[in-house]
């Protein structure tokens, strides 16, 4: 049974999807890597998290956290490394309820706060000190900033995420990678600028979770037949299985190109998730191991294939998608019917 604390393989070593963090992160779009960053948050809000919620203001957490990465030296006793990380949880999850939490005039500053925070604390976790646990603690606290940070929802947010994925340090990179998509409708960013480092980190990564959200951002942030894009998310698709695959075909389909047909019949056929062990777990000693897809996870990625199909003007995905009308799933059927619905609104127009 693994120790509560914060460390990567806790935060990710987690089912690949659960029905709690579908939720609509970037919408069904994206649902294929929702637990890959999110994950990390909600294995420690079950097992790691504070006991009772802080009465600590956004103002507090902010100076404490300050304090630590060096940023201002005010004179207080830091906390323990266990204590900051969880006020960074903390500052995270309340920056997710900004609307209700934080006045809109706060948040560039927050923003700008964060971001010097994340470039200290960025160079130090190269030269980590103390114990193991210490170590762990802070690379957790650093990832809890960036997720505090993208969900500003600031502009002041794009520099230092960008920042972050060209550096090319890890595990660090797919977190940022999510916050920039999340960043994807905020007015005043040049989104283009990030297509580039996104393709770059999922070719060039050895870690299968930042690959796997680097093919799924890829479709959020890109213009429509992106070229660069979709060459690469194309030659992704061709020489992966799994979740990089389908992840790469959905994204192909939101830029508008067709590459990843072949896949996208698969996702869409209840026998091919069905009939093989498509549920992909590789244990600590790299040893890759295979199940049977949980169904509800089957449920996701078939409504995520049917969301993408829809997007092309192809008939023979559009005849598999009609056909999961009476799927047995009430999750699928809905999709399809609501796929449907969309194509008569869009053939009404046009």
């Amino acid at each position: 049974m693994r120790e509560n604390r914060p460390d990567e393989s806790a935060a990710y070593d987690v089912e690949p999807m659960t029905m709690s963090l579908m939720g609509k992160l970037f919408g069904v779009p994206l649902v294929i890597i929702g637990s890959i960053v999110a994950g990390a948050i909600l294995v420690v809000l079950l097992f790691g998290g504070p006991a009772a919620p802080q009465q600590r203001t956004i103002a507090d957490i902010l100076q404490s956290l300050e304090a630590s990465s060096g940023q201002k030296s005010m004179g207080v006793l830091l906390p323990q490394e266990k204590e900051l990380w969880q006020m960074a949880l903390e500052l995270a999850k309340r920056l997710e309820k900004k609307d209700t939490e934080i006045s809109e005039t706060e948040l560039p500053v927050i923003a700008d706060r964060l971001a010097a925070m994340i470039r200290s604390e960025l160079h130090r976790v190269d030269s980590p000190t103390g114990t193991k646990e210490e170590a762990e603690r802070r690379s957790g606290r650093l990832r809890f900033l960036i997720h505090a940070l993208g969900h500003t929802g600031r502009a002041e947010a794009f520099e230092p995420l960008l920042e972050v994925v060209q550096s090319g340090r890890e595990p660090y990179v797919a977190d940022a990678i999510r916050r920039l998509a999340d960043l994807r409708s905020v007015a005043g960013i040049e989104m283009d600028r990030a297509v580039e480092p996104v393709i770059r980190a999922m070719n060039a990564s050895s870690r299968r979770e930042t690959r796997l959200v680097a093919a799924t951002a890829l479709g959020a942030i890109c213009p429509p037949n992106d070229a660069h894009a979709v060459c690469a998310l194309s030659a992704v698709r061709l020489t992966s299985e799994g979740e990089l695959a389908w992840s790469a075909s959905v994204a192909l389909a939101h830029l508008g190109n067709a590459n990843g047909k072949i896949t996208l019949l698969d996702m869409l056929d209840r026998k091919f998730w069905e009939e093989g062990d498509r549920y992909e777990k590789i244990d600590e000693a790299g040893n890759v191991r295979r199940y049977r897809m949980p169904s509800d996870r089957v449920e996701v990625l078939m409504a995520a294939a049917i969301d993408a199909a829809s997007r092309l003007d192809d008939a023979d995905l559009w005849e598999s998608v009609l056909r999961l009308k009476s799927d047995k799933s009430a999750e699928v059927r809905a999709a399809a019917l609501a796929a449907e619905q969309r194509r008569r609104v869009r053939d009404t127009k046009g």
